[in-house]
């Protein structure tokens, strides 16, 4: 049988893993707005500005295209940050039900 310390330990560890996940999700966040804000900015331009030639044009499409997986990948990033920080809360729910229930006996 687990003892009551041993679940407080897991459940110190599971908040700290749970935090950080948070923190994580809040700069992933932060960074996908400022990709999101830099892109639409891009794209605004692409579609007024006048081009000297077909290359500089290409040069400002391929940047725009790798904007545009940069934001994806953070996007990713976010929804796989997410699903984690999920599963800590209901690990974290789990340990704190158990703990309640060990310290009721």
């Amino acid at each position: 049988m687990t003892s009551v310390e041993d679940i407080k330990r897991e459940l110190e560890y599971v908040k700290t893993q749970y935090g950080r996940c948070v923190e994580e999700l809040k700069e992933k966040g932060e960074q996908l707005g400022e990709k999101e804000v830099e892109l639409h900015d891009l794209k605004k331009n692409l579609r007024q500005r006048k081009y000297e030639d077909e290359s500089e044009k290409n040069w400002w499409l391929e940047d725009m295209q790798k904007l545009e997986e940069e934001v994806k990948e953070l996007k990713l990033d976010k929804n796989e940050l997410r699903t984690s920080k999920d599963r800590w809360e209901l690990q974290m729910q789990k340990l704190q039900n158990t703990l309640m229930e060990t310290t009721k006996t």
